[in-house]
């Protein structure tokens, strides 16, 4: 529940800093040690533990902000309408309507 009446609440800043912490040193253990690349019958596979899974909690940690940017790339700007040259609407002559071009009737 990250919403309470229309209001966002910030996340902890101690989390984020824990989920960075992680991630910054599940990458360099990667970096660092090839057994980190490997798997373990406790834990299975390494590197998700040292890099997906700290990645996947900061982007729903930090969801609402990544939507926010993303729905600005997503949806373009609304476009500007071409303005006509006149309001009235162009009409042909000989169909139901008068010509354009009216005889001048003797009185």
């Amino acid at each position: 529940m990250a919403q309470q009446r229309g209001k966002l609440r910030p996340s902890d800043p101690r989390v984020n800093r824990t989920l960075w912490q992680w991630l910054a040193l599940g990458v360099l253990s990667l970096l660092l040690f090839p057994a980190a690349r490997g798997f373990d019958l406790w834990l299975g596979w390494l590197p998700f533990w040292a890099v997906i899974a700290p990645l996947s909690a900061l982007l729903v940690l930090h969801r609402h902000v990544l939507m926010t940017a993303w729905r600005g790339v997503l949806v373009p700007a609304p476009r500007r309408r071409r303005q006509r040259g006149s309001d009235a609407q162009a009409r042909r002559a000989g169909f139901g309507s008068t010509p354009h071009r009216q005889s001048r009737h003797a009185a």
